[in-house]
């Protein structure tokens, strides 16, 4: 490529990032190895996709080579993917339009990833693996007791070494070599004569191809000279261990990620992974600075800001009063009081028709049940999206739904809306006899995802429509529809909400005991009289990793907003068993260094004037 062309590439870059320093400092790096500090609302996805094509650009990604994306769903790396293929041409320039996209990056999830591995090498280890790997049921490992067919099939001793690496991978723990055989050779005899497989099996069958086929593993370190990671802080020990095997001495690698946005510590995500390879790979760590989704907020931009350098400091900022954000906040004195402030907002939010909001949960309970009574009230109609992943009926809709799902379209994989319609409607007549609110809800979820694929997506390959559906469904991930559904309010929990955004976000129960789990551990003893309750002064070290991971929890539910985020907590509480308690406090990340409580109440009576008082 001449320099004339690609001056006007690097120009065309950064006109359309705005001469943001930060971001240009990423596309146009020469460091073949980059770790990026990409919180949400900082053009990530825009700041990858023109690196790539500063990349391609400049001959780093030589013919006939690959890039290789990685992302932890499958429906985000289809929306990587969508934007690639619209956005990396026209960065590039007419005279690069000839470049076949789909020829030249492969965007996919972890499980995505080996699947095409196992269609190819799976013979290696069981010919049972030479049928295509997306006709066997995925199941979790603690799921298989719960499948009569799978529970006669195997012994006590067997189910036990298959949730005994489960719970290794959730302890952050990589079972070694011998560990991984044997569990690969459990569900090979046992599960996959019977159509099943592990989730955790379709990433240790590829570890085991690359340990005993050499030959295999440095193919595939060869034919991806880049591999792109997105959402790099959630990466888990068995999918770390995969990437590494895939990376070479040349390797070039982009890691994007948030530390405080790593809310699946519960389920294994590594802590500190963002940290720990910029020594052992030698990578080069730029953060973005500029936060796009809150430019027309100042309160947002500095509430932002100032929680991210709570985290940082370990609660110890150095903020000035000019910097001090503004969070509108609902406080009553019992949780009905709250949940009528909370709802008297939404419905003075819905007046506008184009509005999205939702009401977001730590935990299900009774607090939002209540808010549920008076949205009923008020004659609000919202979507349920309070799904727990371990409850009975979530589960059973998804592998009903997955059942069905390669029935119908396992073998021809013909996938137009027509097909989709009817399997959405033999679904439904399959829970015609459940009519609880849970199934409803999913119900609606799969009519609204359907649709999507059928109508949004009709331009899709028939391969990604039936590998974004079967994933959906194997992984129990229905609740990333909510973004779909056709209804002004949602209700959802925060985990069940990561990697979704409405205009307006309001979170309740922010309350000591329910979004800081670790209130016991605590050296800062408030008075059950105060409104607020204070981080402490001096955090012991044994409190430090879960009081951080509460605060991304927090800081996650916040960053939902796209226009403002409301908080709301009472001066009463209920624990998980329902009973009630007159202690409630604001809980302590609502009270950092940096953020200033305003009343976001009404003033409709005199106790709008006894809230404001309060705070």
């Amino acid at each position: 490529m001449s320099n004339a062309n690609l001056a006007a590439i690097k120009e065309n870059i950064t006109t359309q990032h705005e001469n943001d320093e930060k971001q240009l400092e990423v596309i146009f790096s020469d460091s073949p190895r980059l770790i990026v500090e990409a919180p949400a609302g900082y053009g990530k996805t825009t700041t990858m996709i023109s690196h790539i094509a500063y990349l391609f650009a400049t001959g780093r990604i030589p013919n006939p080579k690959r890039i290789l994306g990685l992302t932890f769903s499958v429906n985000a790396a289809l929306k990587v993917k969508r934007e690639v293929a619209e956005k990396l041409p026209s960065l590039l320039g007419s005279q690069n339009r000839h470049v076949a996209i789909g020829e030249k990056v492969t965007v996919t999830n972890y499980h995505g990833f080996c699947k095409g591995i196992l269609k190819k090498y799976g013979y290696l280890i069981a010919d049972a693996l030479r049928r295509d790997i997306n006709l066997f049921r995925a199941v979790g490992d603690s799921d298989i007791e719960k499948q009569a067919s799978l529970k006669t099939a195997i012994t006590d001793t067997e189910l036990h070494s298959l949730k005994a690496v489960e719970t290794a991978v959730k302890e952050l723990r990589i079972p070694d070599t011998p560990t991984i055989h044997e569990y690969n050779q459990i569900v090979i005899k046992k599960l996959l004569p019977l159509d099943y497989v592990t989730h955790n099996a379709v990433i240790l069958f590829v570890l085991e191809i690359f340990t005993n086929h050499a030959e295999v593993k440095k193919f595939y370190q060869s034919f991806y000279p880049l591999i792109v990671v997105d959402e790099f802080q959630d990466t888990n020990c068995i999918a770390w261990e995969l990437l590494e095997s895939i990376i070479s001495d040349q390797t070039q690698l982009v890691f994007l990620g948030d530390p405080l946005q790593r809310i699946y510590g519960f389920i294994g995500a590594l802590p500190n992974i963002m940290s720990t390879v910029i020594e052992k790979y030698g990578m080069t760590k730029v953060a973005l600075a500029k936060n796009y989704r809150f430019r027309n907020n100042d309160d947002m931009l500095k509430l932002d800001k100032n929680i991210r350098e709570n985290a940082t400091t370990y609660f110890a900022p150095h903020i000035s009063d000019k910097d001090i954000a503004n969070l509108p906040a609902f406080l009553g004195l019992t949780q009905k009081d709250e949940a009528r402030q909370v709802v008297a907002k939404v419905k003075t939010l819905t007046t506008d028709k184009d509005v999205k909001i939702a009401v977001l949960f730590r935990v299900r309970g009774k607090n939002a049940e209540i808010v549920e009574e008076e949205l009923t009230d008020f004659n609000i109609s919202y979507f349920y999206g309070m799904f727990k992943d371990d409850d009975a009926a979530y589960i059973d809709f998804h592998n009903t739904c997955r059942n069905m799902f390669i029935n119908q379209f396992g073998k021809s994989k013909t996938i137009n809306q027509k097909a989709l319609s009817k399997f959405s409607d033999s679904v439904r007549t399959e829970f015609s006899k459940k009519t609880d609110k849970t199934i409803n809800s999913l119900l609606r979820l799969l009519d609204a995802l359907v649709k999507k694929v059928a109508v949004d997506y009709a331009d899709l390959q028939p391969e990604d429509k039936y590998t974004l559906l079967l994933d959906i469904f194997e992984n129990h991930q229905l609740k990333q529809a909510m973004e779909y559904v056709d209804s002004q309010v949602i209700l959802s929990t925060v985990h069940g909400a990561k990697g979704l955004e409405w205009d307006y976000v309001i979170v309740c129960d922010v309350e000591k005991w329910v979004f800081p789990f670790i209130c016991h551990k605590c050296p800062s003893k408030c008075n059950n009289n105060d409104l607020y309750c204070r981080p402490p002064q001096n955090i012991p070290p044994e409190m430090k990793g879960a009081l951080l991971d509460d605060l991304c929890v927090f800081y996650v539910a916040i960053t939902r907003a796209k226009k403002q985020a409301f908080i709301s907590a009472s001066k009463e509480r209920f624990n998980t068993h329902g009973q009630q308690f007159h202690e409630g406090q604001v809980c302590c990340f609502a009270s950092v260094n940096g953020v200033r409580l305003i009343n976001a109440a009404p003033k409709v009576d005199d106790y709008s004037e006894t809230l404001s008082r309060l705070l």
